[in-house]
């Protein structure tokens, strides 16, 4: 395959993966029966990736050095935030900036 033919068939590839890309969300959800289904997800989805930072950030946690303190502090002030505020990005940026503020020092 020459250089040109080999280009042309990544831009073809390309263009028909951009364009499958944007249609599929109104072939998928142009009926209208499908609004529960994005409301489950618009309502469900901060707390399962909260959930999944959380776990990532748990599993290389030495609990008996300062840094297990330091990650329980920075937990305590998420989840205050977020009963405080209801707020998710509020509380990520809250336990994230008592985290990083608690190791600087």
């Amino acid at each position: 395959m020459t250089d040109i033919s080999y280009l042309l068939l990544v831009m073809l590839v390309m263009t028909v993966a951009t364009y499958a890309t944007r249609l599929t969300p109104f072939v998928l959800f142009s009926r209208g029966q499908e609004r529960a289904l994005l409301n489950f997800i618009a309502k469900n989805t901060p707390p399962m990736v909260m959930t999944i930072l959380v776990i990532y950030m748990l599993k290389g946690v030495n609990y008996l050095s300062f840094e297990g303190v330091y990650t329980f502090i920075a937990i305590l002030v998420t989840v205050v935030f977020h009963l405080y505020k209801r707020n998710a990005l509020l509380s990520i940026i809250a336990g994230t900036a008592v985290y990083m503020i608690a190791v600087q020092i």
